[in-house]
């Protein structure tokens, strides 16, 4: 009879060439989400908005025909004045700079938003990669455990036949093959859920638009992608890379987290808006100008004259020739006066106020993170510590005590339920070693996604 012979089968490779690395599906995740590409749009937005605040108001032009007579239908030439005007706002102290750099920097903010994204992304795929990896070495042993019962079946078929067996050790194998048949259905019902949740991360974007396609088309369109096929992990992780020491990972966190980083980008967006906020109190200059033209002359300012001008006007006759005047308008703001100046004022303590916030927030944020980066340096250097105990030393052991419990059956001194539970006792084990590779794997998804960077 063959001995059960676990713990060399967890490092077999698969022979099949559908083996997928986790970097590899970073890659198509990365490529492939949408929410990446809509925060790209998102700062291409901020981009084209830096630029339209940039711009100068827009200039205001008029057209005027004053005092035309109710009985005349020509508005050119009967109006007492034609008047053009043109005017334009200015507004100094570079204000319209300064409202650039703030979208620049809502941009910027976008971009550390991404990074965190990313690594977010990253995460998730792995830590899916990871737990598939984790059912498929799982599967992969019961499958050969199976095996083994059914041979041991058979042995005791043929010894219940000649009576040197008895039938319950025979069923009592049976319904243990059974029951391990049972845990690979229920471990591929999970697996097919985790493989659903990494296709969605990593699988290309439906060609469609929600606007247009019907919502047949979409429901086809996701059946398609949900359809894509199984992701197979490769059969050996690769080996984690050692990292520095926990001091320099807490620098590279404070340096390198997405999420503080996005705090410093709030800080400074609330210096530009405190640095806006007092430019409101220089005042805005408006500059007008207007061509007036008197189709009559000017009837209403050459006083004898224009009485005279009024009565050929009213006769019929023929007047003064056109006449034309200007005049030239500057006007202020004046947002420095006691009950206006307080729209600036205000806000700029506001922003300050919220300065602080942001401030004490980080802080607070930096101490729980340092504090989850030791917790997880802890947790993989426990978890592989363990895993070596186990593959040196525990499983092993377990290996030689189910080669001895089937000598003891096979030679009469041992019944079959001590066997049996030497083998259950070693399949747990194995999970056992399997789950702290996949812990110590987990801790190090976390402390990346706490330092910010990839750490290989």
């Amino acid at each position: 009879m063959q001995t059960f012979k676990i713990a060399s089968l967890i490092i077999l490779v698969h022979a099949g060439v559908l083996a997928q690395s986790a970097d590899s599906l970073i890659r198509m995740a990365f490529k492939n989400n949408p929410q990446l590409t809509a925060i790209s749009h998102q700062a291409d937005a901020a981009e084209h908005r830096a630029a339209s605040v940039g711009a100068m108001p827009a200039p205001t032009f008029g057209i005027e025909f004053s005092q035309v007579p109710t009985s005349s239908a020509n508005i050119l030439n009967d109006a007492i004045s034609n008047n053009i005007s043109l005017s334009q706002m200015f507004m100094l102290g570079g204000k319209l700079s300064l409202m650039s750099e703030m979208e620049r920097k809502k941009g910027a903010l976008l971009q550390h938003a991404k990074a965190s994204l990313l690594v977010k992304l990253r995460a998730s795929v792995r830590m899916n990669y990871i737990q598939l990896w984790l059912l498929d070495r799982q599967i992969e042993i019961r499958h050969r455990t199976i095996h083994v019962l059914d041979e041991l079946a058979g042995s005791l078929a043929s010894g219940v036949q000649t009576n040197r067996t008895q039938s319950a050790d025979l069923l009592t194998v049976r319904a243990e093959a059974a029951s391990e048949r049972a845990r690979i259905a229920e471990l591929g019902a999970k697996r097919r859920a985790i493989n659903n949740v990494l296709v969605s991360l990593t699988a290309p974007q439906p060609a469609f638009t929600t606007t247009t396609d019907s919502r047949s088309e979409r429901v086809s369109a996701y059946t398609r992608e949900g359809a894509a096929g199984t992701i197979t992990p490769d059969s050996v992780l690769p080996a984690l890379p050692p990292f520095s020491s926990e001091a320099d990972l807490a620098a590279a966190l404070l340096d390198d987290n997405p999420t503080l980083a996005t705090m410093d980008g709030m800080k400074q967006m609330n210096d530009l808006e405190i640095a806006a906020a007092k430019k409101e109190l220089i005042p805005d200059l408006m500059l007008q100008a207007m061509v007036m033209r008197m189709p009559n002359g000017m009837i209403l300012t050459g006083g004898q004259r224009s009485v005279d001008m009024i009565q050929m006007s009213a006769d019929g006759m023929p007047t003064k020739n056109t006449e034309w005047m200007y005049s030239v308008m500057a006007s202020v703001t004046l947002p420095f006066m006691p009950w206006s100046s307080q729209r600036s004022t205000a806000k700029t303590d506001e922003l300050r106020s919220m300065n602080l916030n942001v401030d004490s927030q980080k802080l607070a944020m930096e101490r729980e993170m340092v504090a989850s980066l030791r917790s997880a340096v802890n947790t993989f250097e426990t978890q592989d510590s363990l895993s070596r105990l186990y593959r040196e030393t525990i499983l092993p052991l377990m290996r030689d005590a189910a080669q001895a419990r089937t000598v003891s059956y096979q030679t009469g001194r041992a019944p079959l339920s001590a066997l049996l539970e030497t083998y259950r006792m070693e399949l747990m084990k194995t999970d056992d070693y399997l789950m702290t590779i996949m812990n110590a794997q987990m801790a190090f998804i976390d402390i990346e996604m706490m330092v910010g960077v990839p750490l290989h």
